[in-house]
């Protein structure tokens, strides 16, 4: 994947890596291989940590 087109963390100035929690609790697990309208990956979140373990070992 094509790091111009991932969002960036405004925080850190890199693109969001999985088990990044953000300030509502929700857990990064990945970018898809999908663009939106915008132009950049689309994103999965996951809202607690045990469905981000579940999702991140398949």
């Amino acid at each position: 994947m094509d790091d111009r087109y991932k969002r960036v963390n405004r925080l850190t100035g890199e693109p969001f890596h999985a088990g990044y929690q953000d300030e509502d609790g929700r857990i990064f697990l990945r970018y898809l291989n999908k663009q939106g309208n915008d132009g950049y990956y689309l994103e999965e979140w996951k809202k607690t940590f045990k469905s981000f373990k579940n999702k991140a070992k398949n």
